[in-house]
């Protein structure tokens, strides 16, 4: 099943082939997972305000 990682703060997505490459990228590339949510590739965008909940 295919995963991606989607940016909190702009619009910024990247797919992977599964959910530990996208958690792997996130923590050695692109800033520590803090900054991105994982999610199944297909799965419609979390709304803003479910975003801001994860984050705290």
């Amino acid at each position: 099943m295919a995963y991606k990682i989607m940016h909190r703060s702009r619009a910024q997505e990247v797919r992977f082939p599964t959910q530990a490459a996208a958690e792997r990228y996130a923590e050695q590339q692109a800033g520590g997972l803090r900054n991105w949510t994982v999610v199944e590739a297909g799965q419609p965008q979390p709304a803003p305000e479910a975003q801001d909940r994860e984050s705290r």
